[in-house]
């Protein structure tokens, strides 16, 4: 069952780099005079050169200052004298290339009106911006940023990767994952509602750490498992899982916080971008099984070799996750 981690690990391994789960964050703000403030920021992966052209759309809307704002943070301003009510407001993002994955988030705030969020993929450079927002719309907006988070979040990943070869059985497994998604729900919710935070740099150096002890802790176990006792996490995979759940929940919030709640939805977002966490979760836990399915029916050596096979994959992991650990601490120090 163990096999074919191998081929998602070295996978992960090209992509040593923590993920960059940041949108593009564009705001666009009325004010008394019919005038649109449109400020950008851009996570700063993209190359200098590269960043989106970035402006608001509507055939009564001219811009008054800023033709020349570029790079990762700007602003422009519109004077709109509306006389097309039924012509709809949308910001364009015109990359010079290609967008690089990144998704875009919109915060429209009417002069005398509730702020409005829209997500969009990276496959959109057009972001249409709606009059307003129902409780359905958010619910699909959020639980798609959650399953976009924690299919690009490499960490996350590794360290469900880790869970699931000390949970080995398929009940274990089931058992160590619902541990794993209870307590990372808890300070998820207490960091989105403010009730309790950690600084951002902190819980990413943690998380790192968090995958490295694991991994440790199943080469230990695979070369010391026929002369010592098994070690507390591979007694009590749930207890363990749990532990790090709570800090990994931590590491959700931050995502969270950057892409922001609807103000009088705050709840019904939160509770929606969690479950599209979890959904994310289950399919890359899907995927893996699939593919040991796989490998174990077609590679006639691959029981043969499984041991080594699953400490070559813990090693790289370990490697990776080590990297990211130094690579947190020179930014927390």
């Amino acid at each position: 069952m163990r096999t074919a981690f191998i081929v998602l690990a070295v996978l992960f391994s090209g992509w040593v780099a923590a993920d960059e789960a940041r949108p593009v964050y564009v705001e666009v703000e009325e004010n008394s005079a019919s005038q649109f403030l449109v400020k950008w920021k851009v996570p700063p992966v993209m190359p200098a050169g590269q960043e989106p052209y970035i402006k608001l759309q509507h055939p009564d809307c001219q811009l008054v200052d800023g033709a020349n704002a570029a790079g990762l943070i700007g602003r422009r301003l519109y004077q709109c004298d509306i006389q097309d009510t039924d012509a709809v407001f949308a910001v364009v993002l015109d990359y010079p290339r290609s967008n690089p994955a990144l998704t875009s988030l919109i915060v429209f705030k009417p002069f005398a009106a509730e702020p409005i969020q829209v997500f969009s993929g990276p496959e959109k450079t057009t972001v249409s911006i709606p009059v307003s927002t129902s409780a359905g719309t958010v619910a699909k907006q959020y639980t798609v940023a959650g399953i976009e988070h924690i299919l690009i979040g490499t960490d996350h990943l590794l360290f469900v990767l880790c869970l699931m070869i000390i949970a080995g059985s398929f009940k274990r497994l089931l058992l160590t994952v619902t541990g794993f998604t209870i307590a990372h729900s808890i300070t998820l919710t207490l960091a989105t509602l403010d009730i309790f935070r950690l600084p951002t740099e902190l819980v990413e150096l943690l998380i790192a750490l968090s995958i490295v002890l694991l991994a440790v802790e199943i080469i230990k176990h695979n070369r010391a498992k026929d002369s010592a006792e098994p070690s507390f996490t591979w007694r009590y995979p749930v207890s363990a899982s749990s532990a790090f759940g709570l800090l990994h929940g931590f590491g959700f919030a931050v995502v969270l916080q950057e892409l922001g709640l609807p103000a009088s939805m705050k709840v019904h977002a939160l509770l929606f971008f969690n479950i599209g966490v979890e959904l994310g979760q289950l399919l890359f836990i899907a995927l893996v099984l699939a593919l040991v399915w796989m490998l174990l029916r077609s590679v006639a050596a691959a029981n043969k070799h499984r041991a080594v096979l699953v400490e070559t994959v813990v090693y790289v992991v370990g490697i990776t996750s080590s990297y990211w650990l130094f690579e947190r601490l020179g930014v927390l120090f």
